[in-house]
């Protein structure tokens, strides 16, 4: 021990203690010897007592100085930790790119950083619960309030997502991830939420549903029939219910053909040649034969449209029109002019027919309709006439191979009424006549359908743009071991390294082994669980990404099923959040590191808010209040103290509010368990980013055995005065009463001197008894003050015995001058059975006994009474007489050094003051019991260091 307390530089008080201590017993031990060496004269002797008393009197002040010294620089260094922590975190809080909050278990505010207050505008009233659902848009309140409770109830994370209004007085679309906290118990305590503006997000999410939508509605609704396939495997992937009642399939037969089957046997070498060559985007051919269900054939002419590739896979849509009646016109007409003339005439479409040099030499009321003209006006116009070559130069190409007699098919724009233009497909023939050429030029208006393929084509871009740039992964994949991808937007590269045509097909790797083999089981059970239900899922996961790297990602799918309530595959999105992953650990990082440094505190701390609850504290709080952290926090002083102290607590903790500032006090605190203890408290108001109080913070210390001490040394420092005091007079009376036996002496040897010359026998005699009276006053002097002396420095034994024992001893003691005195004593035989110094309390006893006697000489009939009483649960032992008495403005004096209300009785006037010292010297008091005029006097005293017993004498 004496080695730990010597190596101790962290804590140098402790060696400054036992410096001290070691000193002052060295001083007390020998101070005195070494005095009584160096000094014989008592006034001298006196003297050195008294600076020997204030030495040790200050070097007790100086060493109170010092700890105390150490104690605040010990505080200082910890008040300077505990800002240091706090401006960390807020630091940290107010930095962090993304706004968050955290409410309470009633939804109240309790912070928000400057993100929040930089999108919002405007901070939350944190006195109200769901204060910051006033920027929510009105009719997402209701959910949001719904979430918050089921998330308060269930104790779980949640995610919403609603419309805030932002600082720029526009609603947004954001994002709130709420996390739970709870006490170790699982109390909750509300959520700390983190805020995402997806509002871009939304928008996109939004136009590409509008596009999906109107896609979908122009290509389901199209008169004309349309369908899709796959370039690949010629499977046929979508087709609109114009294409299904054409060829007399179902939707679901429809669907799992491919376009060969569309064709009888004898087409089908031709149409392998034509796929074998590479298409061009856009494409329109007739003289097709096509097939229906019931083996029905028919002549068709197609408009191929190549689409965007989707899942790395090359799709067509073709647009089919029946075009049998239209080839069976053209037929008829080689068979005769009539016939011809007919079908020309009545033809639903526009035709003309042009000379070589492409002059109109007739037209059918279909084209006049067409084109807006009367048939005369029509034949005086060419055919480069009705067609806008200004602005399409396919024009000039088409007519070129019409004059060649090639049979040309597209679109080109005509001129109705000669100068509108408008869309139209065309088909131009050549023929003889007559053995002169010919040329037939059909053409249809397509202005509608123009205008719905702009609009797929548009709308088709807008979706691969739309999904090329979302922030993520777009998906569509089967429901299979492998997570097999059938599509996957260009996001996948940036999110898993590896590039679509990689992933699409298991063709490097399947999705399934990039999903971190510790979740694969989890997040397949979620699937499935949801695709039983019919639900969409939302889940959070890891994948390995090519470089080896971890990412957290989140990803929201839901199942795709077919009319018939068949699963086709499932469509999702993949994003990224290892970001915010990474963020969340590291908020809650700091918050467990700042518990830790809270905890760990070696002293009590605790915080709480505006209204005094309690929100948190270390486990030396708990410690002291003998209390668990789940039992204090969400409480008040009120419920933790009894109403007194907790009101003590409350009005320091109301002041310091009102002020602001910090506050600095003492205090006792008592505990409900009857504990008690010195405190001494600093406490300060804390605040949050806008300055606004939030509530207070507080340690204290345990400074009992310093308010101890500090009593202890008010007590001695009180003795020492008195003590001097009583030097004081002692010096004085001493000097007095010791002189007057010396002059006494010495007079009477010059006396006795003069006698003895002149043998007077008699004066001799009387001269000598004078001079024992003297020697013999002296005597008696030094002994009471040498038993004065002793008293404090003479360490004796404590024993256990009853009160009865010293008084009888004392009474023994007393026999001969109680019997001389005719004095009555009697003595209470149960009194109880103390543990203290036996012979100072006889010595007690017999100098009370004496005083009784001395001042009851007067009485015929003297009485002493020993007994004890019970007063206010505390034993007062008693020695009564039936003498004199004392007056009432005496009963203090008395106690002192050489007071003697009777200057002419016996004694020294030490007795009393030697029965005061012996009491005290045991923690006891004593005082006298009186009226005076002689109705005698009861000295009483207690002794409230002993240990008492149940046994009675």
């Amino acid at each position: 021990m004496w080695k730990t307390v010597l190596n101790s530089r962290e804590k140098p008080e402790r060696l400054i203690t036992l410096v001290y201590i070691i000193l002052g017993s060295l001083w007390i031990l020998f101070s005195d010897r070494l005095a009584l060496m160096l000094f014989e004269d008592p006034v001298t002797l006196t003297r050195v007592q008294t600076w020997k008393g204030w030495v040790y009197v200050l070097g007790s002040g100086l060493l109170i100085y010092v700890m105390l010294r150490f104690v605040l620089i010990s505080l200082r260094s910890t008040e300077k930790d505990l800002r240091k922590t706090e401006a960390m975190q807020q630091q940290f809080l107010d930095q962090h790119y993304q706004p968050l909050w955290k409410t309470d278990e009633q939804g109240k505010c309790l912070f928000s950083n400057k993100k929040w207050l930089e999108f919002s505008g405007s901070p939350v009233d944190r006195t109200k619960p769901f204060a910051w659902l006033e920027r929510v848009h009105p009719h997402d309140k209701p959910h949001c309030i719904d979430k918050f409770t089921n998330g308060y109830v269930n104790k779980s994370q949640f995610e919403l997502e609603y419309r805030m209004l932002t600082k720029d007085e526009a609603y947004h679309w954001v994002q709130v991830n709420a996390i739970p906290r709870q006490t170790n118990s699982g109390n909750s305590l509300g959520f700390n939420c983190f805020l995402v503006d997806i509002e871009e997000k939304k928008r996109l999410q939004e136009r590409y549903m509008q596009s999906s939508r109107r896609y979908g509605y122009l290509f389901a609704n199209n008169p004309s029939p349309m369908f899709v396939y796959d370039t690949q495997d010629l499977r046929i992937m979508e087709a609109n219910k114009a294409a299904i009642a054409l060829y007399g399939f179902s939707e679901k037969e429809f669907l799992s053909l491919s376009i060969i089957d569309l064709r009888p046997a004898s087409e089908i070498p031709l149409l392998m040649e034509h796929m074998s060559e590479p298409l061009p985007d856009f494409h329109r051919s007739s003289g097709w034969i096509h097939k229906k269900k019931n083996g029905q054939l028919f002549d068709v002419e197609v408009s191929g449209h190549s689409l965007p590739l989707q899942n790395n896979r090359s799709m067509r849509m073709v647009i089919v029109r029946d075009i049998t009646e239209q080839i069976q016109a053209f037929r008829s007409a080689k068979e005769g002019e009539r016939r011809f003339q007919s079908i020309f005439n009545y033809s639903p479409q526009g035709a003309v027919i042009c000379s070589p040099k492409l002059d109109i030499t007739d037209i059918n009321p279909a084209g006049c309709n067409l084109l807006d003209l009367d048939k005369s006006s029509a034949l005086k116009m060419s055919l480069l006439d009705i067609v806008d070559s200004a602005s399409d130069p396919v024009t000039w190409s088409f007519t070129e191979k019409l004059r060649k007699g090639n049979q040309v098919l597209g679109e080109a724009n005509l001129l109705r009424s000669g100068c509108i233009p408008f869309r139209a497909s065309f088909n131009g023939i050549s023929f003889n006549e007559n053995g002169e050429m010919k040329i037939y030029f059909s053409f249809n208006d397509i202005d509608e359908k123009h205008r719905i393929q702009i609009a797929l084509e548009e709308s088709e871009r807008i979706n691969a743009t739309l999904v090329t740039n979302l922030p993520g992964m777009v998906y569509r994949c089967r429901h299979d071991e492998a997570w097999t991808m059938i599509f996957v937007s260009f996001g996948v590269e940036e999110l898993t390294g590896y590039q679509t045509h990689e992933i699409l097909h298991n063709s490097s790797i399947s999705y399934n082994e990039i999903i971190h083999p510790e979740d694969r089981d989890a997040i397949r059970k979620v699937v499935e669980r949801s695709l039983r239900n019919n639900e969409g899922f939302d889940y959070q996961y890891r994948i390995v990404s090519r470089d080896g790297a971890v990412k957290w990602v989140r990803e929201q799918a839901r199942g795709i099923c077919d009319l018939s309530g068949e699963l086709m595959y499932i469509e999702g999105f993949v994003m990224d959040i290892t970001r915010e992953k990474e963020a969340l650990l590291e908020v809650e990082f700091q918050s467990h590191f700042l518990g830790l440094i809270i905890d760990n505190i070696p002293f009590p701390l605790f915080y709480k808010d505006v209204n005094g609850i309690y929100e948190g504290c270390n486990k030396y709080f708990c410690e002291y209040l003998g209390k668990e952290k789940e039992q204090i926090i969400g409480h008040s002083v009120f419920d933790l103290f009894e109403e007194q102290q907790a009101m003590v607590f409350f009005e320091k903790d109301k002041a310091l509010m009102e002020k602001g500032d910090t506050q600095v006090y003492e205090t006792r605190i008592e505990y409900p368990d009857g504990r008690t203890m010195d405190a001494f408290f600093y406490k300060s108001v804390f605040h949050n980013l806008e300055k606004e109080p939030m509530g207070i913070i507080g340690v204290y210390f345990d400074i009992t055995q310093r308010v101890e001490s500090e009593t202890v040394i008010k007590k001695q420092l009180e003795e020492l005065s008195r003590i001097n005091s009583e030097l004081e007079r002692f010096s004085y009376t001493v000097s007095h009463d010791l002189r007057s036996p010396l002059v006494t002496i010495k007079g009477f040897l010059g006396l006795l001197k003069e006698d003895i010359e002149e043998m007077n026998h008699e004066q001799i005699t009387e001269d000598i008894l004078r001079i024992e009276n003297a020697t013999d006053k002296m005597q008696h002097l030094l002994e009471d003050l040498l038993k004065l002396s002793r008293l404090g420095k003479v360490v004796e034994h404590n024993e256990e015995f009853s009160m009865t024992e010293p008084a009888k001893e004392a009474h023994e003691l007393l026999f001969g001058l109680l019997k001389g005195k005719k004095c009555e004593v009697y003595i209470q035989s149960d009194m109880p059975v103390v543990v203290a110094g036996k012979s100072r309390i006889r010595e007690l006893y017999q100098n009370l006994m004496e005083n009784a006697v001395k001042f009851s000489v007067h009485q015929q009939n003297p009485a002493i009474k020993v007994y004890w009483r019970k007063q206010e649960d505390e034993d007062v032992f008693c020695v009564q007489d039936n003498g004199m008495g004392i007056d009432p403005r005496y009963h203090e004096k008395i106690f002192g050094l050489f007071d003697k209300l009777d200057s002419n009785s016996p004694g020294t006037g030490l007795g009393l003051s030697l029965v005061k010292r012996i009491v005290e010297n045991h923690n006891g008091r004593i005082w006298v019991e009186s009226d005076g005029n002689n109705s005698g006097s009861t000295f009483c005293f207690t002794l409230s260091s002993y240990q008492k017993s149940d046994k009675k004498n």
